[in-house]
C-alpha cells in the first residue's frame, strides 16, 4: 500500500467527502448522468462562497487555505466535529512538520496507568498498547502475554477472534481503530510504525484493505461499551479518554462502572484469580 505527502493527503480528504455529500442536499440539480458522485469541484466552491479556481488549488495542495476558508468547506461537505478539526489538522501538517513529542518514561506511563482504580491502558498515536494494569488486562486481554508487535489495538480487533466476541458491537468498534489509525496516518506523514502497520495489516485484513481508503477519520473521547466477557457475561462499562500533559499524544483509557451492576460486577474481576 502506498503512502502519500501532506498535500496529497488534504485533497484525498477533500476529495472523498465531497463524493459523499448529494447535490440536492446542498441545493444543487442533481442530473441523471453525473459522471462523478457527489458535488463536483465547482459546485462546492460555490457552497463554501470560494471561488472554483481557488477551491481547485486547494485541493490540489497548490495553496495554504485560511480558517475562514477551511471552516467555510467543512461546513458546506457537513463535517462533523472531528472531520472538521481533522481538515484543519490536515492544512496545518502541509505547512510544516508537526511538533516533535514529548517524552513520558515509560516507568512514569506504567505507574500512571496502574494508578487507576477501573480497567485502564495507555496508546500511542500509531494505537500500540504501552502500558495497562492488571484490571485492564482481565478486562480486555492478556497483553503480557502477546508479542510486542501485536500490542496495538487497531491489529487485535481484526486479527484476534476473542476480540471480535468480546465487544458487542465489534464491527462499529473495529471501524472506529481503522479511522483512528487513519488520522494519525494523516497528521503524521511518513511515520514509520504506521507505515509498517498499514502493511501487516493490508495483509492480514480484507476489512482493512475495504475501510483504510475510505479516509474515516474518528477521535474517541468517552463513552459506553458493552461487552460479552468470559468470567463476567454481558456488562456494559462507561469510559474516558484522558491526555497527560507530558505527553498530550498518548491517550489514557480507563473504564468505570456507572451502576450497581457494573460495579459488583469489576469487584468480580478484581477478585478472580489470573487467567
Amino acid at each position: 500500500m502506498s503512502f502519500s505527502d501532506p498535500r496529497a493527503d488534504l485533497g484525498a480528504f477533500l476529495r472523498q467527502r465531497r463524493a459523499l455529500v448529494a447535490p440536492e442536499k446542498v441545493g444543487m440539480p442533481s442530473a441523471p448522468r453525473r459522471r462523478v458522485p457527489g458535488l463536483r469541484r465547482e459546485e462546492l466552491a460555490i457552497v463554501a462562497g470560494v471561488s472554483p479556481d481557488h477551491y481547485q488549488r486547494i485541493e490540489q495542495g497548490r495553496v495554504n487555505p485560511s480558517a475562514q476558508v477551511l471552516d467555510a468547506i467543512a461546513t458546506a461537505l457537513g463535517l462533523d466535529d472531528v472531520e472538521r478539526a481533522h481538515l484543519h489538522a490536515l492544512s496545518v501538517t502541509v505547512r510544516g512538520p508537526a511538533a516533535a513529542r514529548r517524552d513520558l518514561r515509560a516507568a512514569d506511563l506504567n505507574a500512571l496507568v496502574a494508578g487507576f482504580s477501573g480497567p485502564a491502558f495507555a496508546l500511542n498515536h500509531c494505537r500500540d498498547v504501552l502500558a495497562w494494569n492488571d484490571l485492564g488486562a482481565r478486562l480486555i486481554t492478556d497483553f503480557d502475554a502477546l508479542p510486542a508487535e501485536d500490542r496495538n489495538m487497531v491489529w487485535l480487533m481484526l486479527t484476534d477472534p476473542a476480540l471480535r466476541d468480546l465487544y458487542a458491537d465489534w464491527e462499529t468498534g473495529a471501524r472506529a481503530q481503522v479511522a483512528m489509525l487513519r488520522r494519525a496516518s494523516d497528521l503524521n506523514p511518513g511515520d514509520a510504525r504506521i507505515q509498517r502497520l498499514v502493511g501487516r495489516l493490508t495483509t492480514h485484513s480484507d476489512l482493512f484493505v475495504h475501510w483504510w481508503p475510505l479516509r474515516e477519520v474518528r477521535e474517541k473521547t468517552a463513552g459506553t461499551k458493552t461487552l460479552h466477557h468470559p468470567r463476567l457475561g454481558r456488562i456494559s462499562l462507561a469510559y474516558q479518554v484522558l491526555h497527560p500533559a507530558a505527553a498530550p499524544e498518548v491517550e489514557l483509557f480507563t473504564y468505570y462502572a456507572t451502576d450497581a451492576t457494573a460495579a459488583d460486577a469489576m469487584r468480580t474481576l478484581a477478585a478472580a484469580p489470573p487467567a
